[in-house]
């Protein structure tokens, strides 16, 4: 804003160092975030096997919860980033933030999951953004829920989910707080009615709530280290 009311000024009057200087807060705020971002990534890299560690036993306690049904689930950990892609339009090189899938656990799924997703659409980043977990389940073949987020979604973005999953619960990696948030934790099983009951039974009973909400806290402690 600062520097859209200094540009309509014209002349000598044209106040240069409230320009400058807001160029420079630009300047550095945008090589603090991307500083840190960087240091997110590499710290994953340092606590990699702590992390997979982690995740693998989500899939362990989630798998107890289901009747021992241990090769229904695929566990997701996705990082806020920010990515670079060229354009048709000018400036030619677009700046922006992502989630970038970094981890990918299962033991016998082997779907393909999307490596960037939008920071602020569908499931995963309407969970990053609002900061709070969701649970998407197929509304057409299910019914409605109170707890569904397919109301929320788009029909385009609820059609495409219903390719890819039966059930997706999708949380914030914060602290014991809430706050903090460094990206998200992805739940899912694939669209098959006998394994979404079983997944439904255990993502939405306490014992399921409470180890995801810890997963996560001990995620986001591993990565901000």
């Amino acid at each position: 804003m600062v520097l859209a009311v200094a540009s309509a000024v014209g002349g000598e009057n044209r106040p240069w160092a409230w320009i400058i200087g807001s160029a420079g807060f630009i300047v550095i705020h945008t090589t603090v975030s991307a500083s840190r971002e960087r240091s997110i990534v590499r710290r994953l890299g340092r606590n990699y096997d702590q992390v997979q560690r982690r995740a693998v036993l989500v899939i362990s306690d989630l798998g107890q919860l289901s009747g021992d049904q241990f090769g229904l689930w695929m566990v997701d950990v996705y990082l806020s980033k920010i990515h670079w892609a060229f354009t048709a339009r000018a400036p030619f090189l677009l700046r922006e933030r992502v989630l970038s899938r970094e981890i990918s656990v299962s033991l016998v799924d082997a779907r393909s999951q999307p490596p960037l997703l939008d920071k602020q659409a569908g499931p995963h980043g309407k969970c990053f953004h609002e900061n709070k977990s969701l649970l998407w389940i197929n509304e057409k073949i299910h019914g409605k829920t109170p707890d569904n987020a397919w109301a929320a979604m788009e029909p385009s973005t609820n059609e495409e989910l219903s390719e890819s999953y039966g059930v997706l619960n999708v949380s914030p990696l914060v602290d014991q707080l809430g706050r903090g948030c460094v990206g998200v934790l992805a739940i899912h099983v694939k669209p098959e009615g006998e394994v979404i009951l079983k997944a439904l039974g255990a993502l939405r009973s306490p014992h399921g709530l409470h180890r995801i909400n810890r997963a996560c806290v001990e995620l986001q402690g591993l990565l901000v280290r």
